[in-house]
Formats: C-alpha cells, structure tokens, sequence
C-alpha cells in the first residue's frame, strides 16, 4: 500500500480511547498474533501489525486532509470533521500498543523517528497538544540522530510541528518552522512540486491567522498556480486552497470573489466526496457564512438546517456551524434559539481543544456579545473578559481579533457607563484599526480597498456613537470623534490619489510604464462595457477575466507605488492643528452622517456638526436626530422648490439653523459635506424673514476638513496660463437638443483668458469630441460645457448613453458622463460599439477617472447634474466629481441640477472676469452668483453650481 504523505496536516478530529482500553486492545492484539511480547522477533511483528493498522486507518482518510490546510469561516483555526468509527479506534490503539510495550532498542532510529512521528500526528489529531509535541520533538531527534534529515518524514515532522504550534497560538515557532519546511521541500522537490503548493497553502493560512491578508493572498495565489501547472484543478487540494482563498475574501469584504470561488470548490468536493473525504461539508458550511454577511439569510437558514444530520455532534465543525447558526438567527429575531447553540458550541470546543483556544475565545465572545445585546451585563463581562485574555496568549495584541475582543469590552463598559474605561479601551480600538489600514492599504487595487473599508467602517460609526453619550461626561471625547473621523473621510479617494500621485514622481520609467499600460486596460473595458454579456460571449470574450487582469495589475502598481510614498492612507491628524491655521472670523464645519446605534445598529441615521473655530478647546458639537428624513424627506423636498421656483420654507431650518448659532462673528466658513449636504447648495438656504447663506457667508467646500492644512501652507507661485475649452458639440441628427447659449459662453470665455495672456486651446462643433478631451495633457484650465447626466441605480436592461445596463447596475462611475461630439448616434443605439474606438462621444466618469490631469488647478463643468451621483457617507459622491478628482483636479465647479442655458451662460462670463481680476477663484465664484441674482432672483438661477477645492 502506498503510503499517504503528511505535509502539513489538517487537525484530525479522532475518539481517543481511555487508558484502560489501551491495554484491552492491546492484549488483544497480542493474542490475536498469537505471540509473546518478550522476544524481539515478537515485538517486530506486533509492531508491524501495530503499523498496518495505522496504515488501514490513514487509508480512510483523503490525503488531501493531511496535506493542506482548511479554512472555516469562525477563523477558529484548522479543522477535519470525520470520526472514522473502529478503524480509528484501532488505530489509536496501535499507537498505544505500540507506544506501552515497545522498547526503543527494539527499533532502528528510522523506525523510531517514524513511529514518534505518527505517534505524534495521532496525540494532535486528539487535541493532546503537549503529548504530541513530546512525540514530534523525539521523531525530529531519531530522524537527526539516523543522518535523516533530508528524508521527506524528517520534512514531514518539521510541518507537523508548525502546524501543531500554529493550532496553539504560537505563532512565531510556527512560523519559523513552517518556513523551514517551506524550504526544504523547494530544495528536494523543486518549486513546481505539488508539495510545495501544500506547503504554500499552509503558510497561508497561518498568515490568514496573523492577519497578513495580503501575504496570505500571494501564497493562495501561487499554490493554485502550482496546482493548474501540475493539471490538478479537478483534484481536492485545489479545492482546498480555492475555499482558504474564499475565506480570505470574505474577511477583506470581497464578498462576490469570496462567493464565486467558494461555488467553485464546491463543484469539485461534492465530486469527490466519499467515505475518505467529506470537505465540501466545510465548503458549505463557509458558504452558509458567507451568505449570513451578504444577508441571503434563508440561504445560509437552508444549508445550516441540511448539514444537522451530515456533522458529528462532538466535532468542531459542528460547533463551527451552530455559533454561526446562532449568529444568523439573531438577524433573523429568532432570539429565543440562540442562547442554547451558543452554549453547545462552547462546550464542543472546550471538550475538543481545552480553553486556551481561539476557537473556544471565539465561542464565548460570541455568547458574551449576545448577553451584552440581551442587556445581561454581568454574565457577559466574564466571558468577555476571558476570550480577551486567550486572544492576547494566542494571537498577541497587534491581531484584529485581540482588537475586536477590545472593542466588544469597550461597548460593554459603555453600556454600563463606565465612561473613562470605555474611553481609554476605545481610544486604543480606533489607533488599531487606523494601523490595519495602513497596513492593508498599500497593495490592495480600489476595488479590493473599497471592500475592505466596507468590513473596517461600521466600527467607526460605532465609535461615534459612543462618542455622543460619552461626550456628557467627557467632552473630550468629541475630539476624538473629529479627529477619527478626519483620519478616514475621503479615505479611498485620497490613497487612489497617493498612489497615483507616488508612481508619477517616482521616476521610475518602468512603474510608469506599467501605469500606462493599466490605464490602457481600463480604457480597452471601458469599450467593453457597452455590450451585453450575451454578446461578450457570442465574441469569447471574458469580461470577468479582463476585470480581475486589470485588478491584479492595479494591485501590483499599489504595492510598488507604496515604496515611494511617505504617508499613506490614514494619517492621523489632530483638531488641535487645524484651529492653529484659522483666523477670528473663520471657522470649520465638518459634517458626518452617522448611523444609529444601541445595541445593534438601526435604520436610522442623524448628522452631526463638529465646528471649529480658533480659541476654542474642543469641537462644538451639533446633533440633528433626524438624519433619515434629511436624506429622504426634506432632500426631496429642497430638490423640488428649487427647479419649481416656489419657496422654500424648511430646508433652512431642517440643514442649517442647528448650526448657525455655533457660528457667530464668523464669515469664513470651511465646510466638508457628508451625505445629503452632498446634493444641496448651503449657499440657496433663506432664513425667514432674513437674507440667503450667500449673502451672510463666505462658504468654501472640501472633501475633508484636514485639507484646509495642505490649502493654508501652499507656496504662491506664477500660474501657467494655458487652458482647454471644450463645449458647443455637434451631437449629430437625434433628440439630443443642441446648447446655442454654450457656443456663445466659449467664444466669449476664449476672449477674456485671451485677453489676459492665456494659451487657449477650443475645441468646439465636430472637434469637440471624446478623442480629443481624452488627448489632454494637464492644463491650469479645463472648461467643458455640453449635456451631463446621471441615471440612478436601475434594474432595467439594454443599453443607455453607450453603456448596458447589465455592467453599470453596481458601478455608478458608469452612470454617470458627459455629451461630447457625435453622441446622438450613441444615445438613439445607432451607432454599434467599436473595441477599436476609444470615442462614442460619451465619456463617462469611469473613463474620466483615466485622465492626465494632475496639475490642473480648476475644472468647470459647465453641464446639467454634473454633481450628481451615488453618494456614499464618509466618502462623498461617486459620479463626474469624484473622477475629476481622482483624474488630478485641485478644484472642481460643477451642478446639482439641470440649468437654464442662459443664465449659465452669464454665469461663467461674470466669473471668468471675476478671477482674472481678483487672482482667486473662490470670490470670483460668489461675486458672480450674486451678479446673476440681480437678473435672476431664484436659486433655480443662480444657485445650481457649487465649487469643490481651493
């Protein structure tokens, strides 16, 4: 029989049998030989016999489950779910006839370095982590002592022990001796070796349990590539390594990824399931997890209720699926279950593992948070308090579980309001979790950012929160609050800029090289994006693959980029410093949408005003409660009194008399926006009785308080005077309505920056095309008047504005574009798509995102709704601005509604004459709205554009 290679094992879950069975067996098996045990001859063949049943035993098992490594989703650790019933039996017995009655000197060294071996394997297979350690130790010392060391059980022991001490929480000699197996096997098998690929696996995963994600993501990665070159893909390890690659997914947020490969796995296990292998049970039981997150809650009901009967009731899988059973029917209100499959989850990793165990830390967290939701306040500090505790011995401080088990705590001592321990716990939770990002961030692509930011922010929002309660007793903790929410707000658009920003000066030819080419892939999709998958299909063109290409080459351009940045993503920055740079009569509104939360969170949300101004210790706070209807109710309620001229008498004091009063003897206002102020002009609000925001303040919007930091300590220098126009398109015969007044806005805005010494660049008519607005090459100046639109999120199909449906549903970069020359043909569906054309005489905010724009001090968007788009809390507008942004621009003018022709017209005029004789683009700005008030006094008129930078 060929024997099965023990890699790295999986933790093998077998009946261990008491002592005094030990020895029934024994003298069973003695008798059964019919030999005495005194002579060494007998003892040869009874250990032989001993041997063949520990094979017969193994022979059970797929060699899979001692070879890699298996994920499930509690990140408890690794797992085998089957008791093999007598053979099991027989095969601990062996071991234990073996190990009782056998003398050293009855055995060669390699006969003993082997029994010490799978002796040991079977000790760990049972949770006895000290009697198999022994047994590791002996088996590496005869495999030393017999000059074994390049034999593949030397190897085999070396694995095992990393293993062993990965599944105790000692990390760092795990590490080290899995790292030392890792390459002995390269040395003895070449790096091609399926050996290897199970070594690579391993490695992952104990990466995974450190929380290196990205590490642990480039080990998944290059084991399957070893698997594929081997043509294995149907074989279970590339199961195995696809549901660990899963698990990683999920934990970074990369929800669809994680579903897709999962599926995946699954396909193979259940083809390969058997008596020996049964792990697409694992495979589903993550996947019931993974649909908990993404809230398919009668999904994961449905795999979980299937599996009862398929698990053993002592093993931890099972214990595995009822803490995530339990998890779910809290989501679901079935309260009344979850305590008793808590209970019996903690009790089955108690009996399997013993305490000190991330598994059990898990369980009872799990059951502390539960009483914690409950308001059970004294049975949940124990349990609390103890899975601390094993996460700090197992996992150590720096571990994002040790720092969710922190924050669990933290929310404990804030329900029971012990204010200042809550405080300090927190305070060290939120440094924590800024330290992941920095950690995380640099090599991840945006996708992979925006996702895993997806997992990281609630506990942001949990924290504030907290900071609203706790702000009676401590105002400092309002500070904190600021400075939190400053550290992240605008996070992914400010580190897709550092990246961006960090590869242009770097000077490196090659990084830059493989920038364009990235760019180009994006704009080859962008193309793509404008047909069905049906007709993808019909060409055999993987759009799926070209997008995970791309993303793969974004993710490699990140990591490289990070050597040359300083800074990276989330860079704290204190309220402190930014009252230093203001001024008597300036002040700071940071906005921030925050949802809801007791115990849980809730659907509703409110909005909070932090107002700096100079002198003053701490952050004025302003809480308005009524956060849902602001995003709903009186939005749309704003939206319609303006674009029907008829007055407005709420929205002032629904989104600004709360705030006003924080602001006396000020003038200048700095506001950052969040949420629903994102789609409204302060400057249109009226008081009653009283005068427009415009008339009382100067209000300068940004993206993120903190960069008033970067905007104050900028050197004066000459400005380039060089601009590019782009406006009055021929859209073609159609229904798409020509702009007469935009003709006349470029000749006359080419005079004034002519007259004024400008370079002008006019693209106008037929020359006003989508080829050309791509060709740029950062000038000061962009001024594009034409059509823009934005289509909210719809479930319709087909195609519209060059793009179908089908594609753009989840991305509203899509959604979003401007009209350029041409583009009648591409609206009516007339003009077919053309992957050898970059120009349909769209450009939508995905292709604008590529533009070479760094340096450009201002663009206007001179176009209907070119504000608009989804907007996200924390992170502002995903449409045209935010790609002009991400494109280099340092400021941005754009609309939140559709405009009148003429008015806009005068507009820009009055403000481009503004400018040029003022030097500053913000009063320019302003003074040219209240020109345009004196003709027109409605908002509708006047109020539509807003200017984003400085």
């Amino acid at each position: 029989m060929k024997r099965i290679p023990i890699i790295a094992g999986i933790l093998l879950t077998l009946t261990f049998p008491l002592q005094a069975q030990l020895l029934k067996d024994l003298k069973k098996a003695a008798t059964d030989a019919g030999k005495s045990l005194n002579t060494k001859d007998n003892r040869d063949k009874v250990f032989n016999l001993a041997m063949k049943d520990m094979e017969r035993a193994r022979a059970e098992f797929d060699s899979a489950d001692f070879d890699y490594a298996i994920l499930l989703s509690d990140n408890s650790g690794l797992f085998d779910v089957k008791e093999k019933g007598e053979t099991a039996a027989r095969f601990t017995s062996a071991v234990g006839l073996t190990s009782s009655y056998l003398k050293n000197d009855a055995l060669s060294d390699a006969e003993l370095a082997r029994f010490h071996r799978e002796a040991g394997e079977v000790w760990y297979a049972n949770g006895k982590f000290t009697m198999a350690e022994k047994k590791f130790v002996a088996a590496k010392t005869a495999y030393e002592k017999a000059n074994l060391k390049e034999d593949i059980g030397y190897i085999k022991t070396i694995s095992n022990q990393g293993l062993l001490y990965a599944t105790m929480g000692r990390f760092t000699q795990a590490e080290e001796l899995t790292v030392e197996a890792l390459d002995l096997r390269k040395a003895k098998f070449g790096d091609t070796n399926t050996s290897v690929a199970a070594s690579l696996n391993n490695y992952g995963v104990l990466k995974y349990s450190l929380a290196r994600y990205n590490e642990a993501e480039k080990d998944f990665e290059t084991s399957l590539s070893i698997i594929k070159s081997n043509n294995l893909q149907a074989a279970m390890p590339y199961a195995i390594i696809l549901n660990n690659q899963a698990m990683l997914f999920q934990s970074i947020g990369r929800f669809e990824e994680a579903e897709k490969t999962l599926k995946e796995a699954i396909v193979i296990g259940e083809k390969l399931q058997s008596s020996k292998s049964r792990n697409h049970l694992k495979f589903l039981s993550n996947l019931a997890l993974l649909y908990q997150q993404m809230g398919k809650y009668p999904e994961a009901e449905t795999i979980y209720l299937g599996m009862e009967k398929r698990l053993g009731k002592n093993n931890p899988d099972y214990a595995s699926m009822l803490n995530n059973q339990a998890a779910l029917y809290i989501v679901m209100g079935k309260e009344d279950k979850v305590e008793d499959l808590l209970k019996r989850s903690a009790a089955i990793y108690k009996s399997n593992f013993n305490e000190e165990n991330p598994a059990y830390a898990k369980a009872i967290s799990d059951q502390g948070n539960f009483y914690r939701y409950k308001g059970k306040y004294t049975d949940a500090d124990p349990l609390l308090e103890k899975a601390l505790a094993i996460r700090e011995a197992t996992l150590g401080i720096n571990h994002p579980l040790y720092v969710q088990s922190q924050e669990d705590i933290a929310i404990l001592y804030w329900k029971r309001k012990i204010w200042d321990r809550s405080f300090m716990m927190y305070r060290n939770v939120m440094d924590k979790s800024l330290d992941f990002i920095n950690t995380y961030f640099p090599p991840m692509s945006e996708a992979e950012k925006t996702k895993y930011w997806d997992i990281l922010s609630p506990r942001f929002q949990r924290f504030y929160n907290f900071a609203i309660d706790a702000s009676i007793e401590n105002p400092h903790a309002i500070e904190s609050l600021y400075d939190y929410q400053i550290a992240t707000k605008a996070l992914l658009l400010n580190s897709t800029n550092r990246v961006k920003q960090a590869i242009l000066t770097s000077k490196d030819v090659q990084l830059i090289k493989d920038y364009r080419t990235w760019l180009d892939q994006k704009e080859t999709l962008a193309r793509l994006y404008a047909y069905s998958k049906q007709d993808l299909r019909q060409q055999n063109i993987n759009l799926d693959s070209l997008e995970r290409a791309a993303n793969a080459m974004e993710r490699k351009l990140s990591e490289r980029s990070a050597d040359f940045s300083s800074s990276y993503s989330a860079k704290k920055v204190s309220a402190d410093q930014i009252k230093a740079l203001l001024t008597d009569t300036e002040a700071v509104v940071e906005i921030i949408r925050v949802q809801k939360y007791d115990q849980k969170f809730e659907n509703d949300a409110r909005y909070l005003a932090l107002v700096l101004t100079k002198g003053i210790d701490i952050p004025k706070l302003v809480i308005l409660d009524n956060g849902s209807q602001l995003d709903t109710r009186y939005s749309k309620f704003y939206r319609n009194a303006v674009q029907q001229r008829i007055a407005d008498e709420y929205s002032y004091d629904q989104y600004w008399a709360r705030i006003e009063p924080e602001l006396k003897g000020k003038k200048l206002i700095y506001i950052s926006p969040d949420g629903a102020y994102n789609q409204i002009n302060l400057n249109t609000l009226k008081k009653p009785d009283a005068d427009y925001v415009i008339n009382r303040y100067d209000l300068v919007i940004l993206g993120n308080s903190k960069d008033l930091i970067a905007w104050k300590s900028k050197k004066a220098k000459a400005p380039r005077k060089n601009a590019t126009l782009i406006g009055f398109p021929d859209y073609g015969a159609g229904e798409i309505a020509a702009l007469p007044g935009t003709k006349i806005e470029m000749n006359t805005i080419s005079k004034v920056l002519k007259t004024s010494g400008y370079q002008v660049t006019l693209f106008s008519e037929k020359t006003a095309t989508e080829k050309n607005l791509k060709s740029i090459k950062a000038p000061t100046l962009i001024h594009i008047a034409t059509h823009g639109y934005f289509l909210k999120d719809t479930e319709s199909s087909g195609a519209a504005f060059g793009v179908h449906l089908e594609n753009a549903n989840d991305n509203p970069l899509l959604r979003s574009g401007l009209l350029l020359a041409g583009a009648s043909g591409t609206v009516s569906g007339k003009r077919m798509p053309n992957l050898e054309s970059n120009d349909n005489g769209i450009l939508t905010a995905y292709e604008a995102m590529n533009l070479n724009l760094e340096g450009t001090d201002l663009i206007v968007l001179s176009a209907c709704e070119t504000g608009l788009g989804d907007v996200k809390a924390g992170e502002g507008v995903y449409g045209l601005q935010r790609a002009f942004l991400v494109a280099g621009a340092d400021a941005l003018i754009m609309s939140l509604w559709k405009v009148d022709d003429a008015a806009t017209q005068q507009l820009m005029s009055n403000f481009y004459t503004n400018w040029l004789k003022l030097g500053n683009k913000q009063k320019a700005f302003k003074q040219a709205q209240l020109q345009l008030m004196v003709k027109y006094k409605e908002p509708y008129y006047w109020g539509a554009f807003v200017m984003m930078g400085m």
